[in-house]
């Protein structure tokens, strides 16, 4: 990790923050804290505050630490492997979200220490989100350096209860070349009564004291791996059937909408869409076509979703279910659709 005159830090042992106002030498930063005394700290002791990372300037004078791993004991290699094209190696990274008991003796009773664990070889940008009641609530945001972790929060343990679920968005990058990792895009139930059992929080390899670990990891992934061209090549004809017909049909007299949520019918280029961001999409669109229906007096609407692995029509028929209880649904003709359509009763 690299500081400098200016940066902002944390005291990894110790309560506080401060500015780094000069190093005493290559293993010693003095920092001047919020008290306003000049403290020498140990620089493998200081982490940068979130969000204050700014690349290095060559003509700036910086003190570099060694990459030390969060897992207590073990260091990596400071110097990057590289292939024969030049790039980092690294194909994978991992991440952890992690909830520590503050008071070891009682921990189904104590307050919660949060923590977000970089045990990667990138940097990352992350933010992160709590929902309750249907609406977000930012938690935490910043960057944080590769092979460190940062403590977010400390939550009371009756502030635990309005936790319903977690988001998590996570983008990695580091200096030089290096292979593009999906960003991380996922949602967590937090489940607030498993934190009411004392074999919810184990010993694990980054904390000395137990702790809740939650892995939130990425790796370098292509759109081929889960969308090939036979899936493709099988949606196209599992819709034709249905396009034609719906030519031959006259919605003022059969008052029967059609809605193709195929992810190529809604966006012209989805390769760098994860599975989640497509079924972000797909169920926007769904939302928007229903209550566009609901409105303009439509009686059905046959939403095409394909056979798949069923994630899609299986989110649409909980929406209905949670969403809008009134409603009918039922698989559309099979003669017309096959597996792959649902008709919703409007009227």
């Amino acid at each position: 990790m690299n500081f400098r005159k200016g940066d902002r830090v944390k005291f990894l042992n110790d309560v506080g923050q401060g500015v780094i106002v000069h190093f005493q030498d290559k293993n010693i930063a003095v920092v001047l804290n919020d008290d306003g005394f000049e403290v020498p700290v140990i620089i493998s002791e200081l982490l940068k505050v979130e969000g204050n990372y700014t690349f290095n300037d060559d003509n700036e004078q910086e003190i570099s630490t060694s990459k030390e791993v969060s897992k207590p004991g073990n260091k990596i290699d400071v110097e990057d492997d590289l292939d024969e094209d030049g790039l980092n190696t690294d194909k994978s990274a991992n991440v952890f979200f992690a909830l520590v008991p503050a008071n070891q003796k009682d921990m189904i009773n104590s307050d919660l220490n949060v923590y977000l664990i970089n045990d990667s070889n990138f940097r990352i940008m992350y933010s992160i989100a709590k929902s309750e009641n249907n609406f977000q609530t930012l938690f935490a945001y910043g960057i944080l350096e590769d092979n460190t972790k940062v403590i977010l929060q400390n939550i009371k343990r009756d502030e635990l209860n309005s936790f319903e679920t977690m988001h998590f968005q996570i983008i990695f990058f580091r200096k030089g070349n290096f292979y593009n990792l999906k960003p991380v895009d996922k949602s967590w139930p937090v489940k607030p009564s498993r934190f009411y059992k004392q074999n919810t929080f184990t010993d694990n390899d980054f904390f000395n004291e137990k702790a809740f670990i939650h892995e939130l990891s990425a790796e370098e992934k292509n759109i081929a791996d889960y969308v090939s061209d036979s899936d493709i090549e099988k949606a196209k004809k599992q819709k034709e059937p249905a396009r034609k017909e719906s030519l031959n049909k006259s919605p003022l007299t059969n008052n029967l909408e059609e809605v193709d949520l195929h992810i190529q019918e809604l966006v012209d280029d989805y390769s760098t869409l994860s599975n989640a961001e497509i079924l972000e999409i797909q169920m926007a669109r769904f939302i928007t076509t229903l209550e566009g229906g609901i409105i303009s007096g439509t009686k059905k609407i046959v939403y095409i979703h394909g056979v798949g692995n069923g994630k899609l029509k299986q989110e649409i028929r909980k929406t209905i279910e949670r969403k809008y209880p009134k409603l009918r649904y039922q698989d559309a003709s099979f003669k017309e659709y096959g597996y792959g359509a649902t008709m919703i009763v409007l009227k």
